[in-house]
């Protein structure tokens, strides 16, 4: 049996609005006194030397949540927001944006820059296998204005794991040693863009505004093969006969059994992997229920598994089917592709 190709066009769905995630990081990384290099600041300042001044390629960086101006170098094995990839030279850029006189940059500018030379260097830190739709994302490291009016120009290219309202989010371990699939636990709530209807790809609370809910995730390793086992990418229908099977059973146990479930008149769906994210290591997609609509999703307010509104509405499940037999369920039909006419039987005698 097929998987309905609605599935497929969600999942992908998903993956756009998720991989929008990385923000450069405005941070305030330097102290009032100190010195970098030696070199005089002013009269009586210096750039102070500190974790994110004498980051190398592969440190893990962390600070207190609301505080990035005060970094602090740990094991990667530790919780920590940032992995540095490398420094950028400023020399590849222009001569006179990053001159002794010139003026702070601007977040935008920064972004851009980001944008511009990041990927390059995170992609030789991990030899090509950031999953561009996982959970990381390049991000840069730049310091604030302050600093940069007494001299700071250090830059740090990095990967991070950007969580609700740009901000990185803790995470252990090294990038490359691990799975980045997206793994939020069952009942997760991720928001939506009410004018696009597209997933924001950031958790929200089920009481807010959102695209769909989890049910639950699926590692895809028992099956088709674990990051180490360098066995091929499994396309995506190969996939879908697998999750179709599971997914429906997973959402079930979630709500509490099929009857409550055909009362959220949601549908059970499910993400894929593309191949760059199989072969950057990720093995795990997400069960979710969602409702199609206009391109996009509805909009969901609520737990599904209590008092649930669609589109501002309570959901109204289908009738129940008539003793003995069962109601017949609609056969979607390509565009342009009518249905045949129920013909009428003629009058007796």
């Amino acid at each position: 049996m097929l998987a309905h190709p609605t599935r497929v066009v969600l999942s992908a769905v998903v993956i756009g609005a998720i991989v929008a995630g990385g923000i450069a990081l405005a941070l305030g990384v330097f102290n009032d006194s100190g010195s970098v290099g030696g070199t005089d600041i002013g009269e009586n300042e210096r750039i102070a030397q500190n974790a994110f001044t004498k980051s190398v390629t592969g440190d893990c960086l962390d600070w207190p949540a609301g505080d990035p101006g005060n970094p602090s170098k740990v094991g990667c094995d530790q919780k920590h927001r940032f992995e540095v990839a490398g420094p950028l030279d400023t020399a590849v850029l222009p001569g006179s944006e990053f001159g002794e006189s010139a003026v702070w940059p601007g977040t935008e500018r920064f972004a851009a820059i980001r944008d511009e030379q990041c990927p390059v260097i995170v992609d030789q830190y991990l030899d090509g296998r950031l999953d561009p739709q996982g959970r990381f994302s390049v991000g840069m490291m730049y310091p604030s204005q302050v600093q940069w009016d007494k001299g700071a120009r250090e830059l740090r290219c990095g990967v991070q794991q950007t969580g609700k309202d740009g901000a990185p989010e803790q995470f252990v371990g090294r990038v490359a040693d691990q799975d980045q699939s997206f793994q939020w636990p069952a009942g997760t709530c991720i928001g939506i863009d009410r004018a696009t209807k597209k997933p924001t790809g950031t958790t929200v609370n089920c009481t807010e505004a959102h695209a769909f809910q989890t049910t639950g995730t699926v590692s895809l390793a028992p099956r088709f093969g674990d990051r180490l086992s360098g066995k091929p990418w499994p396309a995506a229908q190969q996939q879908n006969d697998y999750l179709q099977s599971i997914c429906p059973v997973q959402a079930n146990r979630f709500l509490g059994g099929k009857n409550k479930l055909d009362a959220t008149t949601l549908n059970v769906q499910w993400s894929v992997l593309s191949e760059p994210s199989w072969l950057a290591g990720s093995r795990t997609v997400v069960c979710y229920l969602g409702l199609p609509d206009g391109g996009g999703f509805a909009t969901l307010v609520g737990d599904a598994r209590s008092t649930l509104l669609i589109n501002g509405k309570l959901p109204v499940p289908p009738p129940a089917a008539p003793p003995g037999r069962a109601l017949p369920t609609p056969v979607p039909l390509p565009p342009g592709v009518e249905p045949n006419p129920i013909e009428t039987p003629a009058p007796a005698g």
